[in-house]
C-alpha cells in the first residue's frame, strides 16, 4: 500500500572515512551494472589517503551521471570487508539495520523506476548530477523488517538460479566448441564404420581420424591439409543468407510482433514492435541461425517466440538441416577474423557478398550427421537452459512487483 513508502533519507547517512593508512589494497569502482570493479583509473603518482573507505554492507553511488545512458552507477559492498573508492563517489549507510534490510534496499535501486527517478532529478549545465538530498527524497516501500527479508531471500533464491543458468550454458557452450575444435579444427573426428570398411581396417572404427592414419590432402584454397574425404565449400553454397527488415521513424509500436536489433543479441532488454505484416522470410523462429553482422556480434542460435530482424541482423538457412549448428560454431571460431576483412571506422561491417564468398572446410555427410547429432542434444539443454532463465528472470519481475505492494 501506498501508506508504506517513506523518505529514504530518515534511513540512511553519508560516511566519509578517508583512506589516512595509504592502503592500496581493493580500490574499486561502480558500474551501470550495479556492481563494483576493479578501478581503472590510472593511479601512477596517486596520494591514496584522499580516497575514501567503503565497509561490507555500505553503498557507494557516482554523483556524475552524465554519459552514463540511462542507468545510475550505484553498488552495494559484499566481496570484501572493506575497499576503497574514489573521493568522487558518494558513500553511505543505512542506520539500523532493523528497519531497513541492506539487500532490500538494493533490490530497489535495481529497478528501472530508481534510474528514471535519478536521471530525472539529475541536474547540471555541464555535468549533471544526482545530488545527495535527492537521494534523500526517494519515497520507497518499507513493509516490516520480516516482510523485507523474506522478499530478499526470494529474490536470492531466483536470482541464483539466473546466474547457475549463465554457468550451465556457458560450460554447455564450451563443451560444443571444445568437439567441433576435436573434429574440424584437429581433424581428429571418429571414423566411420564405413570409411573404416573402406581402408580394409574395421578395427579403426570410432578411432580418432588424423592420430590413426586417416589420409589427409592438400587444399590449395585453404592452404593446409584436410582429411581427403572432405571439401571446401563457400558459406554460398551451404546457407543462404538473408538480409533483415529496414525500419523509418513511426513504424515502431508499443505491441505486436518483437523486432530484433543489435542492441537485443548484445544484452538489452528494451524492445520495439512492429504491427506490420511482412514476407515469412523476414521473420525469425525458435532454433533459426542469424548473424549480426553490422557490429560484428557474430552468430546466434535464435531461442524465442517469432520476431522480426533488424537489417543488420542476417538470417541463415542451410540448405542442408543437419550443416546449422556445424555452420554455427564454424562462425563463433571464424568471426574475428571475418571481421578483420569488413570496413568501418568504428564497427567492422561485414558484406553479404564477403559472408558468402568465405570458405570453409565441409564433412562428409556421415561425420556431418554424427557431429549434428552430439551438438544437437547440447544445444537442447542450452535451449531449456535458456527458458528456465527467461522465467527465472519475469519471476524475478513478480518479486520486485511484490516490494511495490507490501
Amino acid at each position: 500500500m501506498r501508506s508504506n513508502y517513506k523518505k529514504l533519507g530518515q534511513f540512511i547517512r553519508i560516511v566519509d572515512v578517508r583512506n589516512k593508512e595509504d592502503s592500496k589494497d581493493h580500490l574499486l569502482g561502480v558500474s551501470t551494472q550495479k556492481i563494483f570493479i576493479d578501478s581503472v583509473a590510472n593511479t601512477v603518482g596517486t596520494d591514496f589517503r584522499s580516497y575514501k573507505i567503503v565497509k561490507i554492507n555500505q553503498f557507494t553511488y557516482v554523483p556524475d551521471t552524465s554519459r552514463r545512458g540511462d542507468k545510475i552507477a550505484i553498488a552495494m559492498l559484499q566481496s570484501h570487508d572493506k575497499a576503497l573508492v574514489s573521493q568522487a563517489y558518494t558513500v553511505f549507510e543505512i542506520t539500523d539495520h532493523e528497519k531497513l534490510d541492506p539487500e532490500y534496499l538494493m533490490m530497489w535501486f535495481r529497478r528501472p523506476e530508481f534510474d528514471r527517478y535519478a536521471r530525472f532529478k539529475s541536474h547540471g549545465s555541464v555535468r549533471e548530477i544526482f545530488e545527495w538530498d535527492e537521494m534523500c527524497d526517494i519515497e520507497l516501500p518499507v513493509p516490516s523488517i520480516e516482510i523485507q527479508r523474506e522478499i530478499v531471500r526470494e529474490y536470492n533464491v531466483v536470482n541464483y538460479r539466473i546466474i547457475l543458468n549463465k554457468n550451465i550454458t556457458k560450460v554447455l557452450e564450451l563443451t560444443a566448441q571444445s568437439i567441433f575444435k576435436q573434429w574440424f579444427v584437429d581433424f581428429e573426428f571418429p571414423i566411420s564404420k564405413e570409411h573404416a570398411f573402406s581402408m580394409g581396417q574395421p578395427e579403426l572404427e570410432g578411432k580418432p581420424y588424423k592420430t590413426s592414419g586417416g589420409e589427409m590432402s592438400f587444399s590449395k584454397v585453404l592452404g593446409i591439409d584436410i582429411p581427403s574425404i572432405w571439401n571446401v565449400k563457400r558459406i554460398s553454397e551451404i546457407c543462404e543468407v538473408i538480409n533483415g527488415r529496414a525500419y523509418k521513424d513511426g513504424e515502431y509500436r508499443e505491441s505486436g510482433t518483437k523486432i530484433i536489433r543489435i542492441q537485443n543479441l548484445s544484452g538489452g532488454n528494451k524492445w520495439i514492435y512492429s504491427d506490420m505484416t511482412l514476407p515469412e522470410n523476414k521473420y525469425v523462429s525458435n532454433g533459426d541461425l542469424i548473424f549480426a553482422w553490422s557490429a560484428t556480434f557474430g552468430p546466434f542460435i535464435w531461442r524465442q517466440e517469432k520476431s522480426i530482424y533488424h537489417y543488420h541482423i542476417w538470417r541463415m538457412d542451410c540448405f542442408n538441416l543437419d550443416a546449422k549448428l556445424f555452420l554455427y560454431h564454424h562462425l563463433r571460431r571464424v568471426t574475428g577474423e571475418v571481421s578483420e576483412q569488413g570496413s568501418g571506422s568504428i564497427f567492422s561491417h561485414i558484406t553479404k557478398g564477403l559472408m558468402e564468398s568465405q570458405n570453409l572446410i565441409y564433412p562428409d555427410d556421415k561425420t556431418l550427421q554424427l557431429f549434428n547429432s552430439i551438438a544437437g542434444r547440447i544445444d537442447k539443454n542450452i535451449e531449456l537452459n535458456q527458458l528456465s532463465d527467461r522465467l527465472c528472470k519475469s519471476l524475478m519481475g513478480v518479486i520486485e512487483g511484490r516490494m511495490s505492494r507490501a
